[in-house]
């Protein structure tokens, strides 16, 4: 059996969740309810298995991967729910799993016999402050206007496509506000560029970056944005994390332009519903 937990049920899968799983900041804001996501679970009074589904991004299981009850439902669930799910909250076609260990490999092969599961890595680089300060100065010659993300921006007609894509991550603008924020450039008023915080949990923000039109793409905007975000979390003393995919070269190559160094790759399984 699987079930969906309330958003108020969610600490029910605390004790579930690795040393590891504590610091990863997609996971735990999910689990903390700051941002759009959903739990799934194999009971909902005592769980003993958990998917915590960031939906805009990745899923991630833990607890008892040895767990029939939960495992032999998983690729029906699949069909009946999450692509549906995924579907109406972000259009989305595409899934992607963390695949935590040997263990849970195993089982996501032997569970998802509907789907053919496609291999590849996630980058998680880390924020070295060094690093950016040194890289900052360079960047300071930057005469690219860069100002913050707020409400009256958002609320622009003309800037949809950034509600939209805030709203992947996000419950609701309000609490993007509360709990995030976010730089970008502008041109004729409209959003050309932006970084803005992508999960929050404690001091942590997983941040994301778009430069939205191919043209305005290698002129440093991105670079821009990125530079003002880091800025904020230095002032402010929070720790910004970067993950992309092994594929997205420009991602990677600007998280080193920014100051991050790689820390670890992640094994991750995709599939199309």
């Amino acid at each position: 059996m699987i079930v969906e937990l309330d958003v108020n049920e969610y600490s029910k899968i605390t004790p579930l969740l690795s040393e590891e799983d504590q610091t990863n900041v997609a996971l735990m804001s999910i689990v903390a309810g700051n941002n759009k996501g959903k739990i799934f679970v194999d009971d909902p009074k005592h769980p003993r298995t958990a998917m915590i589904w960031a939906i805009a991004s990745i899923a991630f299981f833990v607890g008892d991967s040895r767990n029939s009850k939960f495992t032999a439902y998983l690729n029906s669930y699949m069909d009946r729910k999450i692509r549906q799910d995924s579907l109406d909250i972000i259009g989305g076609t595409w899934f992607t799993i963390a695949v935590a260990d040997e263990a849970w490999d195993k089982v996501l092969n032997e569970a998802l016999t509907g789907y053919e599961l496609i291999e590849g890595e996630d980058l998680a680089f880390e924020f070295s402050a060094d690093r950016y300060s040194k890289l900052r100065q360079e960047q300071a010659e930057s005469r690219i206007q860069v100002r913050p993300l707020d409400a009256e921006l958002l609320n622009d007609p003309e800037n949809d496509f950034v509600l939209e894509d805030l709203n992947e991550f996000w419950n609701s603008i309000g609490d993007f506000m509360d709990k995030g924020f976010g730089y970008c450039v502008l041109k004729d008023g409209i959003v050309q560029s932006v970084c803005f915080s992508g999960y929050v949990y404690g001091n942590g923000h997983d941040l994301v970056v778009r430069t939205y039109e191919e043209e305005e793409r290698q002129k440093g905007l991105g670079a821009a944005v990125t530079f003002a975000y880091l800025d904020h979390c230095v002032r402010n003393g929070l720790v910004p994390h970067w993950t992309t995919d092994e594929e997205n070269e420009a991602s990677i190559a600007l998280a080193n332009k920014c100051g991050f160094v790689l820390k670890e790759k992640s094994k991750v399984y995709e599939f199309e519903f």
